[in-house]
């Protein structure tokens, strides 16, 4: 397991960068073991994709009313995280991602 955040303040302090570098062989954040890219904002599966792939699924049903939207996105939800292969490719690929950008930094 990777853990990840962004570089926001209180995700920086050092007590809970020693606590990250405890528990996880490898953490994504500012100073982390995997070094935040700036400026990333599509780094996040539910950024790059699940956001994406929710909305089309649910659009798809014509949703008729508000109480009939919140359903079919609680359904759609489920029904993706049911899908543990999609899941972990999702999740896999955000290292990648990380490297990507930390790679073309400044070119």
């Amino acid at each position: 397991m990777i853990w990840q955040q962004d570089g926001a303040p209180p995700h920086y302090g050092q007590i809970v960068r020693d606590y990250l570098d405890d528990t996880f062989l490898q953490w994504i954040g500012r100073r982390g073991t995997v070094e935040w890219p700036p400026r990333s904002p599509d780094l996040t599966p539910c950024d790059f994709s699940q956001w994406g792939m929710i909305k089309d699924r649910v659009y798809a049903q014509q949703p008729r009313d508000v109480n009939h939207l919140k359903l079919l996105i609680e359904l759609e939800f489920t029904s993706f995280n049911n899908n543990i292969e999609l899941c972990q490719a999702i999740c896999c690929s955000v290292a990648d991602r990380c490297y990507m950008c930390i790679n073309t930094e400044g070119k």
